[in-house]
C-alpha cells in the first residue's frame, strides 16, 4: 500500500485536550489505552505530524503528542525556547498527566528535548528513540539564519517547498496542506529563538550517561538536514542502535509512518 493511500481519510485522534503545564496551556492529542508513548514534533510542525502514526498504533499503547512552545495551539509564553525549557516543559506535562515512566520519539527539535529530559529526568524514560537527530555538538552557526526563518513566516510558498524538502516522500493531500497551515503559524519568536537555541544545544560527550537506557537512532537515507553520519555520531555516544531508513528524508514519521512503527516496535518488544 503506498503512503498516498494510507493517509487518505486520515481521521483525527479521538481526544485534543488543553492540560495546565506551568506558565503554559499544553495542547496535545491523544489516542489509545496502554503502555505510555510520548511524541515530540519538530520546529515548524505540531503534534499532528504524528497523526499518521498515531492511526496505525496497535493495542496496548497510548500515544500522546503535543505541540512545543510557541507552536500549535499550546498557548502561553513562547519564551525561552532553549532545551532545558522545553524539557521541562515535557516533564511538567508527564507530571501532569500522571505519567511516571514512558517511551520517548522526538523528532528532529523535538529529538533535542527528548535526550535532554533523558538527561535530566532519566528515571521518567523507558525507552529513547531519536528520529533525525539533532545535531549533538551544537547546531553549526552557518544554519544560524534568522532571514531564512523570516523568509518562511513571509512567503508560504517558499515555506511549503521548504517543508516538502524536509518531507520528500509525504503524500500531497489534504493532511500535507493542514499539516502546512498549522506549521505556517509558528510564532516568529520562537522560529528566530529556536535557531540559536540549536546552536546552543552540544551536549555531546554527556550523553555517555545514558548508556544503560535503551536507545534507538533512525535515519533516513536521503535526510539533507540530520544526515546518516549525524545520525551515526548520535548514536555511538548514546551507545544506541542505528536503523537508516532506505530511501526516506527527514520525515519517516509522516513520509513512511508504516515502516518507521514497525523499527520502533521491533526495538521496543527487546526491551
Amino acid at each position: 500500500m503506498s503512503s498516498r493511500t494510507r493517509l487518505k481519510g486520515i481521521r483525527l485522534a479521538r481526544t485534543m485536550p488543553m492540560q495546565r503545564v506551568g506558565d503554559l496551556e499544553v495542547h496535545y492529542r491523544e489516542r489509545g489505552q496502554g503502555s505510555p508513548l510520548v511524541l515530540i514534533s519538530g520546529n515548524w510542525t505540531t503534534s499532528l505530524w504524528w497523526q499518521p502514526l498515531m492511526e496505525l498504533l496497535p493495542p496496548g499503547l497510548r500515544a500522546i503528542a503535543y505541540d512545543l512552545r510557541g507552536r500549535g495551539l499550546t498557548r502561553g509564553p513562547v519564551l525561552p525556547q532553549s532545551m532545558p525549557t522545553h524539557a521541562g516543559d515535557l516533564h511538567g506535562l508527564l507530571d501532569a498527566l500522571g505519567l511516571m515512566r514512558v517511551h520517548l520519539i522526538g523528532h528532529s527539535l523535538g529529538s533535542a528535548v527528548a535526550m535532554q529530559l533523558a538527561l535530566e529526568h532519566p528515571e521518567r524514560v523507558h525507552t529513547l528513540t531519536v528520529l533525525a537527530p539533532a545535531w549533538v555538538e551544537g547546531m553549526p552557526a552557518a544554519y544560524n539564519l534568522p532571514a531564512h526563518q523570516l523568509s518562511l513566516h513571509d512567503n508560504r510558498d517558499y515555506f511549503a517547498a521548504a517543508m516538502r524538502g524536509m518531507a520528500p516522500g509525504a503524500p500531497d493531500d489534504a493532511l500535507w496542506q493542514q499539516l502546512l497551515d498549522e506549521g505556517h503559524q509558528q510564532h516568529r519568536d520562537a522560529s528566530l529563538a529556536t535557531i540559536q537555541a540549536l546552536v546552543d544545544w552540544a551536549p555531546g560527550e554527556r550523553l555517555k550517561a545514558l548508556h544503560t537506557l535503551p536507545s534507538l537512532v533512525v535515519s533516513g537515507e536521503t535526510d539533507p538536514l540530520s544526515t546518516v553520519d549525524m545520525g551515526k555520531r548520535c548514536a555511538s555516544l548514546l551507545g544506541a542502535r542505528h536503523h537508516v531508513m532506505k530511501g526516506v528524508g527527514h520525515s519517516p514519521n509522516l513520509e513512511t509512518p508504516r515502516d518507521f512503527l514497525e523499527v520502533w516496535r521491533e526495538f521496543a518488544a527487546e526491551q
